[in-house]
């Protein structure tokens, strides 16, 4: 049984101007229907931290550059650092990179800002500050053979 409290009601409406406690979620490489390329890293709002929009997510995109075709290396350090991906981790590809990435922790400040494309305005949450977490990050909760049913 449970009791409705309307003090704990909150709305899913956008994620608001301000700073986050997030962990990246699974990374990937995509593609546009227009055909540019660029990196999809969902950060989702930590749930075990006290901030507002908790397990909402924040879609950080890094796009490949138009005149070279590759994507911008600072960005790319970046991330890792913040990430707490040590100096000279060597990568075989760039899925592998995305991978290690995953579960990560970091610090995001966002700003909801419009852009145009084509003539139509776009309201964007964008990733303005990209820092170290100083929480540690989530862990899986540890299951023992006792608390399984079977």
């Amino acid at each position: 049984m449970f009791e409705i409290d309307y003090e704990k009601a909150s709305e899913f409406g956008n994620i608001v101007d301000g700073v986050y406690e997030v962990t990246i979620e699974h990374s990937m490489e995509k593609t546009t229907p227009n055909g540019a390329d660029y990196l999809d890293i969902p950060l989702r709002i930590r749930t075990d931290f006290d901030q507002p929009h908790k397990n909402s997510v924040i879609f950080h995109k890094i796009w490949q550059k138009k005149d070279t075709g590759k994507y911008p290396e600072g960005s790319i350090m970046n991330l890792a650092k913040q990430a707490g991906i040590p100096n000279g981790t060597k990568f075989k590809s760039l899925d592998d990179y995305l991978g290690m990435l995953e579960g990560k922790a970091l610090k995001v400040t966002v700003k909801n800002e419009t852009s145009e494309s084509n003539g139509k305005t776009y309201e964007n949450l964008n990733v303005k500050k990209m820092e170290t977490s100083m929480l540690a990050a989530q862990s899986a909760p540890e299951i023992s053979d006792d608390d399984l049913p079977f």
